[in-house]
């Protein structure tokens, strides 16, 4: 197939860019006025050239839209008219962002080019959500108005910095986050005595630019330059640590992948030392990301690092770091017994998160105990929920109710309020295949004992989550005794939850038309 090189690229952009000023047309209607419609995602690449797979088709839609002159379809004659030169899901998905983002007032103060740029940067990603990626555009944004001060600084006694500073805000607001990224690497190789100053500045370009890779790079060279002979490997291996821990709490992807990336620097640089503590970060880095993919990938090597880990550490010498990498063993396992609907790798779960719980029990302390009771309460839940089976569950509430008292609910309420919903979803289930009322009211006080910490404004995806278990628990009230009424609170709950999804989880929306679905069924009986 014919490729279009860059310069004929960037001409029909320019082209088009030129007829919709004269007609006063905003990317919107342009976008609208191409049959079929589409997004500002699309129009936007086309007019700067950056719609590397524009075919054809498309060309012909824009220049019969704007009545352009058809000798600019020469250049792509011969592409692939597939579905790759059209709109792509990233694009709608960007469209999307763009559009919350204007909802919730985030955009003020930034350019339309700079935040399409975020928008499709943080959705050509592998997260199950969109969630993560509309996160990411968040903090991407709150990275360049800080930047942005920095080159309004009335106070600023470095001239030469504002004025790079200047420029770098310049590029970012004409979407061109690269170029700005290049202008501080510049800045930095002739101005080192500024490092850390612009360092920093480096840092939140790349977050600009959605590019952790970078980061991860700057920050090694930067504990090489910091830290004691022989000491980068554990300073990495902390740092890795920190990241990856924020990325977990927030939800932001962009932490986790700079933990991904710094684990994997680590790894390479350790390799022949065969350090298994090394192993266990890479493989945590990758679960943690693995847990909100699309693909497997990332938790069959979590899987297999894992593994390294265990082979390397002396069970009898260093056992809780051995109980601490079968732990971790078991909750990959369970994640892929989820996902795949598969109870034996639930089984092989259960049995790693016991067996490290034996070792915790007789060397580890009471604050460790608590993630590896929780683990084994979830896998064990996940089995009854699987297989329709209620044996498991009340060795799973037992062991939630440990993790529970094990936690400090005002030191971390949200990790608490986690284990408390996890507990809710085991009663459920007990209530639910047993035919006990009494379990599923318990249910119901365990969900409402989350709400305080789980609310719509600080933490609307985990709000939505417990919305969503709430309706779904309705469901199976009205199942077990036959009130109807159940079935108006459970629409009532799951229309809320799918309010927060239908922003940025397809995943989860799809689940709430199923459950609505349901209750249409149940009253139509």
């Amino acid at each position: 197939m014919t490729k279009v090189s860059p310069e004929d690229l960037k001409a029909f952009g320019t082209a088009v860019k030129r007829a919709r000023a004269l007609r006063g047309w905003t990317l919107d209607q342009l976008g609208a006025a191409l049959d079929p419609p589409v997004g500002k995602s699309l129009v936007s690449k086309v007019e700067k050239g950056r719609k590397e797979g524009l075919n054809a088709r498309t060309v012909g839609r824009f220049i019969k839209a704007l009545d352009l002159d058809e000798g600019l379809i020469d250049a792509f004659l011969g592409t692939d008219t597939t579905d790759d030169g059209d709109e792509t899901k990233a694009e709608r998905d960007a469209d999307r962002i763009l559009d919350r983002l204007d909802r919730d007032e985030a955009t003020r103060g930034a350019s339309e080019d700079l935040l399409i740029m975020l928008a499709n940067r943080y959705a050509e990603g592998t997260h199950r959500e969109l969630e993560t990626a509309y996160i990411g555009v968040r903090a991407a944004l709150e990275e360049f108005v800080k930047m942005k001060a920095h080159s309004n600084a009335p106070d600023n006694a470095d001239g030469q910095f504002q004025a790079v500073m200047a420029e770098v805000t310049r590029l970012n607001e004409a979407g061109d986050a690269d170029a700005a990224g290049e202008a501080l690497d510049e800045a930095m190789a002739r101005n080192g005595k500024a490092y850390d100053t612009i360092l920093q500045q480096q840092l939140a370009q790349d977050r600009v630019r959605n590019r952790p890779d970078l980061t991860a790079k700057r920050l090694i060279k930067d504990l090489h330059r910091q830290a004691p002979p022989g000491g980068v490997v554990l300073a990495t291996d902390q740092l890795c640590v920190k990241r990856r821990e924020a990325g977990n709490v927030t939800g932001d992807m962009f932490a986790l992948q700079v933990a991904l990336e710094l684990a994997r620097s680590n790894h390479e640089r350790a390799r022949k030392k065969q350090d298994p503590a090394v192993l266990f970060t890479l493989a945590h880095c990758h679960f943690q990301i693995g847990r909100r993919s699309e693909k497997e990938g990332h938790l069959l090597v979590a899987r297999n690092a894992v593994t390294g880990a265990l082979a390397k550490f002396s069970k009898d010498r260093e056992p809780l770091n051995w109980a601490a990498s079968l732990d971790m063993l078991g909750s990959i396992l369970s994640e892929m017994g989820r996902q795949n609907r598969d109870p034996e790798k639930l089984q092989q779960a259960i049995s790693a998160h016991r067996e490290a719980l034996e070792i915790e029990l007789q060397h580890g302390n009471r604050k460790r105990q608590a993630n590896p009771w929780n683990n084994l309460g979830n896998a064990l839940c996940s089995l009854a929920e699987l297989t329709e089976d209620p044996q498991p569950l009340q060795e799973a509430i037992e062991s939630l109710d440990t993790a529970l008292a094990l936690k400090d609910r005002r030191a971390d309420p949200s990790r608490w309020a986690l284990t408390k919903n996890n507990l809710g979803l085991a009663w459920r289930w007990k209530g639910a295949l047993t035919k006990d009322r009494q379990a599923l009211d318990t249910a119901e006080a365990a969900y409402q004992d989350c709400l305080p910490y789980r609310t719509r404004t600080r933490e609307p995806f985990k709000w939505a989550m417990t919305q969503w278990n709430r309706g779904d628990l309705a469901l199976a009230r009205f199942e077990v005794t036959g009130d109807p009424t159940y079935l108006s609170s459970a629409r009532t709950h799951v229309m809320y939850a799918r309010e927060v999804f239908a922003e940025g989880s397809d995943h989860q929306t799809a689940r709430c038309d199923e459950l609505l679905a349901k209750i249409d069924a149940a009253e139509g009986k």
